[in-house]
Order: structure tokens, then sequence, then C-alpha cells
């Protein structure tokens, strides 16, 4: 019998997307976030620096909500 992944992250992602401002980010291309990532010695792939840089992009806007907006 197959397994068959469904995809909850479409709705769990909305309830995120609420906390998380829409400032806009200079990014980072993935192929340099990879290469730095190798540098520092981590060995993951290009799929797995993309959702590094998601994370670390959600924390900075973060970031900057709590210390430059007035809400």
């Amino acid at each position: 019998m197959k397994k068959v992944k469904i995809k909850k992250q479409s709705t769990s992602r909305s309830k995120i997307d609420q906390y998380i401002p829409s400032i806009e980010l200079k990014k980072i291309p993935p192929e340099k976030a990879l290469a730095v990532l190798k540098k520092a010695g981590y060995d993951i792939d290009h799929e797995q620096s993309e959702e590094i840089m998601d994370f670390l992009y959600i924390i900075v806007k973060l970031t900057l909500k709590e210390y430059f907006t007035s809400d």
C-alpha cells in the first residue's frame, strides 16, 4: 500500500503569515547561501539551504517588526 503525503503546509502557512509583516528584503541567491553554509562546514543540499534561508528571513522580518513598528 502506498503512503500518500498530504500537504497541510498551505493552511498552517497562512496562519503563520498573519504574524509576519510584508517587509521586502533583498534576498541572497540560494547558490551563494549554499556556498557560505558549505564553507562553514554544513553538509546540506540546495533545497535545505533554501529552507534555512526562508527561516532566517522570517526571523529577520519578525525582529524588524518587533523593534521598528508601533503596533
